[in-house]
């Protein structure tokens, strides 16, 4: 399968590149005043009959212009109109535009970013801009909980496990990409708990339904982290200090040609902590200090391309790495200290990106390839054990602390990914998409402590194991009543193949091959009630697809099986947005239903052992309502919350029916506050500050029967009735800092207070996360 689709590939891209070479010449220049560049001036070709702007480097091009003359007309307010006639092919134009001496009427110009395309678009999404908390020591983590309907829990400090929630979905119902394409190929190196905030421009939150350009098994949404995009040159560093000995630092750099045909640069950023923060272990019930916690990362690309040509839009070509090198102080619960159990994972990957534009625009083509190895491996050999006190208990008796037969263990995961997009517009109001994602997978290793097959006495990391993927998407996206009406309707076919060798905690040795399919269908609708206002709701039958660790196992103590179903669901959204004029005050409320078969959890397989099973049935109901308000011109406010009520059904047991979904909040809600004015000290400086407040409702770590459950209305106060253990208490936090530029925007200094007043924050699993923490961040852009 592998082999012959490559071949495809190839083929068709020796086809698309002839093609392309074949295409007509392109008009492209910049525009300039006295000044400098000039953004947003119209040029116009009349008996091309096509027309755009200057973008804010004053830049512009037009594509797939036949050789000829051609007449082209330059306005903007405040400068003379400009003619030039030109001829194609022919080299870069340079227009210089003089000020007009009349006094022009005001004239407004309305458009919409990408960012807000987004978020009124029929597919229900919350977009984050990441760039307007650029200049603040904020995380991804911390923008995404500020979110309705999005809750992200982390397994401790800086570097540690991060898994999000969105509407009741959570973990690997909930698929990630970077640019548009699935980043399972990255592994842990590049992720949005690691990612700096200056690195993206948004982040893209679907909940249920997943665009066709987001082309993936998904069960329950997607977050995708779009990549800021820097036009000619550029740099930006930031570096920030902060608590428990935390250094983040990154560094952007871009190159381009005057005409803006090629480019290059380098991006990369630093993750370090000791993450020697202060803690109090249910088993001591003491407040003791983390001493095996300390997080390394480094992530880095190179690359470069050519842009604007007869034969590509863009042909971009990266080489990027990253080293982690971890301590691991606990294991999934916060229960037996670790002294000397480490891990370590890299990796370099080589990407190619197509994108290319014909037909007046009408037809677009984007290809994505990768190929690389992650290599991870572990340390497990303390031939003894650690209390919380950072005390070593020697023994003779077992080798590891995760584990007793303890671990050496290197494994190496290859994967080929391969992602294709094209969009046509049929008609005006009318646009065919298909998306392709290809991913090819392979598992191989070895363990010298590790588990062996009984007959041979192989390792069993040491047999490869295959796991390959195709997610095939087409969508049509239709335009009625003048726009006021947008539908889309998308149709998915998943399928997978694995072959593995299964080594069960028997030893048992057995070859395994197995074939899987599913489709999946989804529409969404959104009706504009008016400007300002708009109704949507989508519908969805959704399947997410066994990864390849759950059906494998790790030959450690995950075992495999082979006999996991895929997730299946149906889901259903609808909700409304609306807006005061000039946006002083906007609304969004949002309703959402889900109904979950074969439900994958990771469970208790023996006394020692753990595997992936479907085993629970869910659905539910959730709501969700978002608020944003001007106060004055110098002060905004934000708050929104989330209720979700997702129940077990059909489990057979009697204490577990109709229970709450376990270790999964059913209440959260955020709000906040931000300030800024200029001239705060001096005439050219700049201020702003902020503060914002979460609040997390307690909730289970295990299913309780209903009755135990608060009686307050929806359990929103009062306790359940079982034991503390088992309840995450309520949580409230308190964030506030300020960013401070002292003489104009190229620098800054953000200075932020997290957890203000040090309350005990817990997540996944009762795990309990850093206390009260100050950051420092320096930020240079030119």
């Amino acid at each position: 399968m592998k082999r012959s689709y490559l071949s495809v590939l190839f083929i068709l891209s020796l086809a698309l590149t002839q093609f392309c070479w074949a295409q007509p010449g392109s008009i492209s220049g910049s525009v300039v005043d006295d000044n400098g560049p000039v953004p947003y001036v119209s040029v116009f070709i009349k008996s091309a009959n096509k027309g755009m702007i200057t973008d804010e480097k004053g830049l512009f091009a037009f594509h797939d212009m036949p050789d000829g003359t051609y007449e082209l007309t330059f306005s903007g307010v405040g400068y003379e109109t400009q003619v030039l006639t030109i001829q194609v092919p022919g080299n870069s134009l340079k227009v210089h535009l003089m000020i007009s001496q009349q006094q022009l009427s005001e004239v407004t110009v309305e458009g919409k970013s990408d960012t807000r395309l987004v978020m009124e678009s029929p597919i229900k999404s919350a977009v984050i801009n990441a760039q307007v908390f650029a200049r603040t020591p904020s995380t991804m983590i911390e923008l995404m909980n500020r979110s309705a309907g999005v809750r992200v829990r982390q397994t401790g400090g800086l570097g540690s496990n991060a898994g999000i929630i969105v509407n009741g979905f959570q973990d690997r119902a909930i698929r990630y990409f970077k640019d548009g394409v699935p980043m399972d190929y990255l592994g842990a190196g590049y992720n949005f708990s690691l990612v700096p905030v200056n690195q993206l421009e948004r982040m893209e939150v679907y909940k249920g339904v997943l665009p066709v350009t987001l082309g993936a098994d998904a069960l329950g949404g997607g977050i995708n982290m779009v990549s800021r995009k820097v036009v000619g040159n550029a740099i930006e560093a930031s570096y920030e200090i902060a608590s428990f000995n935390t250094h983040r630092a990154n560094l952007n750099v871009q190159r381009a040609d005057t005409a803006h045909h090629f480019f290059a640069g380098v991006e990369g950023f630093v993750n370090y902590s000791d993450n020697d923060y202060y803690v109090t272990p249910e088993l001591i019930q003491e407040r003791v200090k983390l001493f095996h916690n300390r997080f390394k990362h480094y992530y880095g690309e190179v690359y470069g391309g050519v842009a604007n040509t007869r034969w590509a839009d863009e042909l971009r070509i990266g080489v990027a790495g990253y080293w982690i090198d971890r301590q691991n102080q606990y294991g999934a619960r916060m229960t037996q200290p670790f002294g000397q159990y480490a891990s370590k994972q890299y990796s370099v990957i080589p990407t190619l990106r197509y994108k290319k534009t014909l037909f007046d625009g009408r037809l677009t083509l984007d290809q994505f390839l990768e190929a690389n190895t992650i290599t991870t491996s572990q340390v497990d050999t303390a031939h003894g054990s650690y209390d919380w006190y950072g005390d070593y208990h020697p023994s003779s008796s077992y080798i590891g602390e995760a584990s007793l037969r303890g671990s050496l263990s290197e494994i190496d995961f290859s994967y080929l990914t391969s992602r294709t997009y094209a969009s046509f517009e049929l008609t005006p109001t009318q646009k065919l998409e298909i998306n392709f994602v290809y991913a090819a997978n392979k598992r191989v290793g070895k363990d010298p402590l590790g588990l062996t097959f009984v007959g041979s006495g192989r390792d069993i990391l040491s047999v490869p194991a295959y796991y390959d993927k195709s997610v095939s998407s087409a969508g049509l996206e239709s335009r009625f009543l003048d726009s006021k009406i947008t539908n889309n309707l998308i149709v998915k076919y998943f399928g997978f193949t694995i072959n593995a060798t299964d080594g069960d905690w028997q030893g048992a040795e057995q070859e395994r091959a197995t074939m899987e399919s599913r489709w999946g269908v989804a529409d969404a609708l959104k009706y504009s009630i008016s400007t300002r206002s708009f109704v949507r709701a989508s519908a969805e039958f959704a399947t997410r697809l066994p990864e390849q660790d759950e059906l494998f196992g790790d030959g450690n103590l995950h075992v495999s099986n082979f006999a996991l179903l895929p997730e299946t669901s149906f889901n259903v959204n609808a909700g409304i947005y609306t807006s005061t004029k000039n946006e002083k005050l906007t609304v969004e409320m949002n309703a959402f239903y889900r109904k979950t078969h074969d439900l994958i959890l990771n469970v208790p397989y023996n006394f020692l052992f753990n595997q992936n099973q479907n085993i629970s049935n869910v659905r539910g109901i959730g709501f969700e309502m978002d608020a944003n308000y001007t106060v004055l011109p110098w002060l905004k406010a934000n708050g929104n919350f989330t209720y979700q009520d997702f129940r077990l059904f059909d489990t057979g047991n009697d204490l577990k029916e109709d229970s709450r979904l376990q270790n999964t909040p059913y209440f959260f809600s955020n709000l906040g506050l931000r300030a800024s004015t200029n001239h705060f000290l001096t005439g050219k400086d700049r201020i702003e500050g902020y503060w914002f407040f979460s609040f997390v409702r307690e909730y289970y770590l295990s299913s309780i029967p209903k009755d135990f459950e608060p009686d307050s209305f929806l359990g929103l106060w009062g306790h359940a009735k079982v034991d503390a253990p088992n309840i995450v208490p309520d949580q409230s936090v308190h964030t506030a800092g300020f960013t401070y530029f002292p003489f104009d925007l190229h620098f800054s200094v953000g200075m932020q207070v997290k957890n203000i007043f040090d309350a005990r924050v817990y997540d996944n699993f009762r795990i309990q996360n850093p206390g009260r923490s100050f950051h420092l961040k320096l930020t240079y852009n030119l």
